[in-house]
């Protein structure tokens, strides 16, 4: 029989960021690559819960759950993120007996592996891959003795963004580049537009290492588009031109962009403290 108090004690991440790190640490550093997820109501997410916890071992405690993989039992997290009057839930699992990948389970046969091409997890503008990313590393140079530094291949879990919103951002900035739109990156008082407010938008994405690279990327496609374009513009925009000279019209340096403008994703806090339960969101 399974306790309802331990599945309304079930945390609930604080932020959508903070979600996206803990799916990516629940499939990669710790295996659960089989997975499903859905949408739910508020008003039927404690039925829904309790019917999952029938099935699953998701209210297990971390000790629980390290004597259940020796006897090659699987280890089941059930994870909801609120969104409105609606929650989105994921079920992972690993490859022990009574999990996702175990063909005898209720959910076997809608279940995917987050490996395949075809069943990657999304969520939003996102897809959790499991990608190569260059690394760089410092090395003493045989020859020399002088420390020199190389780019390594490392394969690794990352969010990047999906080939749809790629393609939307790449249009939009080729768009504003046939109508010179310089615009504005956007602050309190002034709205974002034109291609600057385009890649600021970029920018203030959660930077996971393949989202980070795609950012950059945005930044060197916007700097070849435009640079036929920046002349044009200048001459339409004359009192500027003059005033800020061959800077009239720029956009950022890529150097500037890396180094000033996309910090490195840290790991981030999942829970608040006290953490927001499962049944909190019941409640409300």
């Amino acid at each position: 029989m399974v306790d309802p108090s331990k599945i309304f004690s079930l945390s609930v991440p604080r932020s959508a960021t903070g979600l996206m790190q803990h799916l990516q640490l629940l499939v990669g550093r710790e295996g659960h690559r089989w997975w499903c997820a859905g949408v739910v109501s508020l008003e039927k997410l404690a039925t829904f819960a309790l019917k999952m916890a029938v099935r699953y071992p998701t209210t297990r405690t971390t000790r629980q759950r390290v004597h259940d993989r020796k006897l090659g039992l699987a280890v089941v997290h059930f994870v909801v993120f609120p969104e409105g009057d609606r929650v989105r839930w994921w079920l992972l699992s690993d490859d022990g007996r009574g999990g996702l990948a175990d063909p005898a389970s209720p959910d076997a046969k809608v279940a995917g592996d987050a490996m395949a091409a075809d069943r990657h997890i999304t969520l939003g503008d996102y897809v959790l891959l499991f990608a190569t990313k260059k690394e760089p590393r410092e090395l003493v140079d045989s020859k020399t003795g002088k420390p020199r530094r190389i780019l390594k291949d490392l394969s690794t879990w990352t969010w990047k963004l999906r080939a749809e919103v790629v393609s939307e951002v790449r249009t939009g900035i080729k768009a504003c580049c046939v109508g010179l739109e310089y615009g504005e990156e956007g602050s309190a008082d002034r709205r974002a537009w034109g291609i600057r407010g385009l890649l600021a938008a970029q920018r203030s994405r959660p930077l996971f290492s393949g989202v980070r690279t795609q950012v950059l990327d945005f930044h060197r496609l916007a700097r070849d588009a435009w640079a036929p374009c920046q002349p044009r513009w200048a001459l339409t925009h004359a009192s500027l031109a003059k005033r800020y000279g061959a800077s009239a019209g720029a956009l950022r340096p890529i150097d500037e962009v890396m180094h000033k403008h996309l910090p490195k994703m840290r790991r981030l806090k999942v829970y608040d403290k006290p953490p927001t339960l499962l049944g909190d969101l019941g409640r409300s």
